[in-house]
C-alpha cells in the first residue's frame, strides 16, 4: 500500500544567526534619553560604557571547547581509548583526553552501563562551570572486574 503525497511549500522565510556577544551596561543614566533618541548606537551617544558580562565570555568558552573535545571522539581510535577508559575507570587515560579544565568527579555503575561524570570549569573567574555524565553499555569481565548483575 503506497500513497503518493504532494506538498506545496510557499512563503520559506530563512532566519540568519546573530554573531554578536550579549552585554550589559555598567553606568547608564540615560535611560529616558533612549526613549527619545531613535539612533542606532544610543550608548555611544550619551557617553555609556558597555562591557562583556564575564559569564557570557566563559560560556562561549565552554561551547567551543566542550564542540572540540566531542569533535575528537569521532576518531575510531579516540572514542575506544575514552570507553575502555571508562569501564576499567582509569581516571589518569581520560584526563589525557580531556582539557585541563576538566576533570574526572568518579565513577559509577547503573544497572547495564559503566559511567563517568566530570566537571569542567571555564572564564577567569571559573564563572561557568559543566557537569555531564557519559555512560557505556556494560561488556562482562573486558578489565577483569566482577560483575554483580
Amino acid at each position: 500500500m503506497s500513497a503518493k503525497l504532494n506538498v506545496k511549500v510557499r512563503n520559506v522565510k530563512s532566519t540568519r544567526k546573530s554573531t554578536t556577544r550579549a552585554h550589559i551596561s555598567t553606568s547608564c543614566n540615560c535611560k529616558d534619553q533612549h526613549k527619545s533618541c531613535k539612533c542606532k548606537d544610543q550608548h555611544k551617544s550619551c557617553g555609556c560604557k558597555r562591557r562583556t558580562e564575564p559569564a557570557v565570555e566563559a560560556m562561549q568558552v565552554a561551547g567551543s571547547e566542550l564542540s572540540d573535545f566531542f569533535k575528537q571522539l569521532k576518531d575510531e581510535q579516540t572514542a575506544a581509548k575514552f570507553v575502555r577508559a571508562i569501564r576499567c575507570r582509569d581516571a589518569r587515560a581520560i584526563q589525557c583526553l580531556l582539557d585541563c579544565h576538566c576533570r574526572v568527579v568518579n565513577f559509577f555503575c547503573t544497572h547495564e552501563k559503566d559511567c563517568v561524570r566530570i566537571c569542567c570549569s571555564f572564564g577567569r573567574n571559573h564563572d561557568v562551570s559543566v557537569s555531564f555524565d557519559i555512560c557505556v553499555k556494560r561488556v562482562q569481565n573486558e578489565c577483569r572486574r566482577n560483575t554483580w548483575f
